[in-house]
């Protein structure tokens, strides 16, 4: 029986160590980065953020957990707050409606244009890219060569 426990206990050991070892060789390489990078501006600050990472080494899925746990209770806080966020439920207009409008507006115009030249043809038909005053129109119909 102490043959078995002593095995146990061996292994305990060394689970406990190589963790320890994972941790703080974590935490020595995310401090070293640390005080190359200018993320941090206090020695203190820089030392909290490595012992943060050496824990996530030392017990990942004690860190995955806190993650989820906090992701979790703030989506059910966002749930509740009244805040939409940037793509909100309202049907207000949020973006751009004076370009749309100008859009809706250049398209009837358009629509307008042919049925009159539908009505009494006369030349070339109007044409979408040349004939509308939108993106593409060119004062005075001069065309750039060479494109």
């Amino acid at each position: 029986m102490r043959r078995l426990e002593a095995l146990v206990a061996r292994k305990r050991f060394r689970r406990q160590s190589l963790r320890a070892l994972r941790g703080s060789a974590g935490a020595a390489a995310t401090f070293g980065a640390l005080l190359k990078v200018k993320v941090v501006g206090t020695l203190a600050g820089k030392a909290v953020i490595a012992v943060l990472v050496g824990l996530g080494f030392a017990w990942p899925a004690l860190v995955i957990g806190v993650i989820g746990v906090v992701g979790i209770v703030l989506a059910v806080v966002s749930l509740f707050s009244g805040e939409g966020g940037p793509h909100g439920f309202d049907n207000g207009c949020t973006c751009d409606c004076a370009g749309k409008e100008k859009r809706a507006e250049r398209l009837k115009a358009l629509i307008a244009q042919r049925r009159a030249w539908l009505a009494a043809p006369s030349g070339p038909a109007p044409s979408v890219r040349w004939d509308a005053r939108g993106r593409r129109h060119l004062a005075g119909s001069q065309r750039k060569r060479g494109r």
